[in-house]
């Protein structure tokens, strides 16, 4: 099936496109279409909900690039422009670049919300853990999971009010490091089929938990963003109920992926939400 495929968009948009990898599970295509007359970049998904999002997205945050889709079988493909991205280095963060990055995610939920179609739930934070518990495979995620629920059962509802009242806007969803990329000279974010509605703290929580421990860049990141957009640092008890949600869909994505790309990640979560420690320290 996946030679067929590549076989009819080669001959659909006149080109001579080859895998080139896959990551996070999604087959990735590149080469020269006639067409066109330029490069292509080819995203399949295997999820409908995740092409959905990648498309409206692209739409609207990149639409120079945006060519088309195609919907092939089980195969949902989202065709762009490829364009010369070169790569940020995590070892060239610092305070000015942190604010950068703030900036560049504040615009983008800025620019996002009410524009594009991307999923969205009405579920409490609580409501939406327990599905999220529920969902697990492997049964030592859930019973780690199950014990650190224990320690922040009692503080659910408060988390589910705060976060009711929280600002939502559409999240990129995996925020970090390797999904920015320096365009003609701008940074830009790439890879939005995790996009979704959500509380603007969500799309911090991995960034600031994996690659940006220091407080003082944490302070410059949200300065950079509130120089934009207003943001509201939750509570504790909101904040322990995010990251928790967080580690379970870690472990949900590695359930499904082959590679495991946030290591142990998901482990130190829960850890850091049981020994009740400020989550996040900003």
């Amino acid at each position: 099936m996946e030679s067929v495929l590549i076989d009819f968009l080669n001959e659909y948009y006149k080109a001579n496109l080859k895998k080139i990898h896959d990551v996070a599970g999604n087959q990735h295509l590149a080469g020269y279409s006639q067409y066109y007359k330029t490069d292509l970049f080819v995203k399949i998904f295997k999820q409908q909900e995740m092409f959905y999002a990648e498309q409206h997205v692209d739409q609207v945050y990149c639409p120079d690039i945006f060519i088309g889709t195609v919907i092939f079988g089980e195969n949902y493909v989202v065709v762009l422009k490829d364009r010369q991205l070169k790569e940020v280095e995590q070892k060239d963060l610092n305070e000015e670049q942190a604010y950068i990055y703030g900036r560049l995610l504040a615009e983008f939920h800025r620019n996002l919300t009410g524009k594009v179609s991307v999923p969205q739930t009405n579920e409490s934070l609580s409501q939406q853990i327990k599905f999220k518990l529920d969902s697990l495979k492997d049964e030592k995620h859930q019973q780690k999971a199950k014990r650190v629920l224990k320690v922040i059962e009692k503080d659910l509802p408060a988390a589910d009010q705060e976060f009711a009242k929280l600002k939502k806007v559409v999240l990129h969803g995996d925020f970090s490091i390797r999904n920015i990329m320096i365009y003609q000279g701008n940074y830009v974010l790439i890879d939005f089929e995790r996009t979704h509605i959500g509380c603007q703290y969500e799309d911090f929580i991995k960034f600031f938990f994996y690659e940006v421990k220091d407080k003082k860049m944490r302070q410059s990141f949200i300065a950079g963003y509130q120089s934009l957009l207003e943001f509201e640092i939750p509570q504790k008890s909101c904040q322990q109920a995010l990251l928790f949600y967080t580690a379970l869909d870690i472990y949900s994505f590695h359930e499904s992926h082959e590679q495991e790309k946030f290591g142990d990640m998901a482990d130190q979560m829960l850890a850091t939400v049981s020994d009740g420690v400020p989550v996040l320290e900003i």
